[in-house]
């Protein structure tokens, strides 16, 4: 039935809820596991303004990438596979866009996420997934 699930991570409580659920569905159907850390360009940008400012990316990529490392030796230790990405958009319109590149079957997704780089709550990402997907998605 499930081929191939996208977990979304941001590296919060309500995230890492999405990925405890996500990876035991993952494992009951033996489905491929894709995990994406999105960087908002809405809130951080696409490029470093100043030099300065490249510490703070840095700081950023970093933290999605111990995001992801976190799903990625939870699931091999189930003996899944799983596929990484850490990319730079609209977190809501990444995660639309990587599901159909990449023919995914379902999406678990925290309810509430909010990582540790947080600026004024701007929309929920999981409600307009919810309203936009053309796949089952599951809000944990």
């Amino acid at each position: 039935m499930y081929d191939d699930i996208l977990i979304p991570v941001d590296g919060s409580d309500g995230s890492e809820r999405g990925v405890e659920y996500g990876l035991d569905i993952a494992r009951k159907y033996k489905a491929t596991v894709h995990t994406l850390y999105v960087i908002d360009r809405r809130t951080y940008g696409d490029t470093p303004a100043l030099s300065s400012d490249e510490l703070f990316f840095e700081q950023i990529e970093d933290h999605g990438e111990e995001a992801l490392q976190v799903v990625e030796e939870k699931a091999e230790d189930l003996g899944l596979d799983v596929v990484s990405v850490c990319k730079r958009g609209i977190p809501h319109e990444v995660i639309l866009e990587y599901t159909e590149d990449e023919d995914i079957d379902l999406i678990v997704m925290g309810r509430h996420g909010h990582s540790e780089f947080q600026v004024p709550h701007i929309g929920s990402c999981t409600d307009r997934v919810i309203r936009l997907a053309k796949i089952p998605v599951l809000p944990v």
